[in-house]
């Protein structure tokens, strides 16, 4: 009966790594023991770019873009650094997908919520674009879009 008990476990062992060879690719298994941060799938990506962000691990939120130098989404992103680096209070809330049927080559629109204990939530809306690398995906648009030019009624943004 011990020896059954061994056997069983061996065999759910065996059974669950075939199923994460299975269902992931060597590479993407290979790639996310050594760099959790990419992840294998671009929302994965966005939502581990926003707890970063949260987090103040800016650094970590900056290998996740692959954004042109001096670019408007450079800038966008140096202003989201600046804001969560000089407010410790800021909170990440919660990221909502708007777009779902979305495929990973068009913007995936994201709305980001804040909270601080001085100030109600703030809302922000953001159409990201994303590129599929070696190491995974990184982000390579990063655009503060009108919550009315999307959902249309009601505003929820407020300007950093």
């Amino acid at each position: 009966m011990r020896k059954s008990r061994y056997v069983w476990l061996l065999g759910i062992s065996l059974f669950c790594l075939m199923t994460i060879v299975v269902l992931k690719t060597p590479q993407a298994v290979i790639s996310t023991l050594a760099d959790p941060q990419y992840g294998d799938s671009s929302r994965e990506t966005i939502q581990q770019f926003w707890k970063f962000m949260d987090l103040r691990q800016t650094d970590l939120a900056r290998e996740l873009l692959d954004l042109p130098k001096g670019s408007m989404d450079e800038k966008e992103f140096k202003t989201w650094e600046s804001l969560v680096n000089k407010d410790p209070l800021l909170s990440l809330q919660k990221v909502e997908f708007l777009n779902s049927e979305a495929n990973d080559s068009q913007g995936i629109v994201v709305r980001v919520s804040w909270t601080s204990t001085v100030e109600k939530v703030q809302q922000f809306v953001f159409s990201m674009n994303l590129v599929k690398t070696e190491k995974g995906w990184k982000i390579q648009g990063i655009k503060r879009i009108n919550d009315l030019s999307y959902i249309g009624g009601e505003d929820h943004g407020r300007s950093v």
